[in-house]
């Protein structure tokens, strides 16, 4: 491709979590918002089931319909395979999710350099206490990856006009 070509190319990026693809389906709503026609966004989980009412309640908060169904599997991806310029797991530090293990495979998986990122954030599974407790923690989540989705837009050139209006 030539250069000027691969300049103006959209960029891609995969957003990967593990469970049934929540907090992964989550940045990829935000980045079509926020930079519509800009970026292609996808979302893939390592495994298979429906995401659960807490996500789906708090992004409903903000004027989004979250999916109930699981986003495409990394495993599906890789069997079509698709090419990503960025991938960014969604994993929380502390846990044993599968995303250190995924990131350094990106290459193999993908046959390109993508850029690799990783974010620390909370599983909604890991949530307790009551009812409001546990949507307060789930804001913050949701919160946290919106936070999150605007650096990396800005960090790629990409401008959202939220930047200077974060916390």
């Amino acid at each position: 491709m030539p250069l000027e070509a691969e300049r103006m190319k959209t960029p891609r990026v995969l957003f990967v979590c593990t469970f049934h693809g929540a907090r992964s389906r989550i940045a990829e709503e935000f980045v079509l918002r926020l930079a519509p026609g800009r970026i292609e966004a996808y979302s893939s989980s390592f495994e298979s089931g429906r995401i659960g009412a807490l996500p789906i309640e708090v992004m409903k908060e903000v004027g989004i319909d979250l999916p109930r169904e699981t986003p495409k599997s990394v495993y599906d991806r890789y069997r079509d395979k698709e090419v990503f310029d960025y991938v960014v797991t969604l994993c929380h530090a502390a846990s044993r999710e599968l995303c250190p293990t995924f990131l350094s495979h990106v290459n193999v998986l993908y046959a390109k350099k993508a850029e690799r990122l990783f974010w620390s954030v909370p599983d909604f599974a890991s949530i307790s206490g009551t009812d409001e407790e546990r949507r307060a923690e789930a804001r913050k989540i949701r919160d946290q990856i919106k936070a999150q989705v605007v650096d990396f837009l800005t960090h790629i050139g990409i401008d959202t006009g939220l930047a200077q209006t974060r916390k």
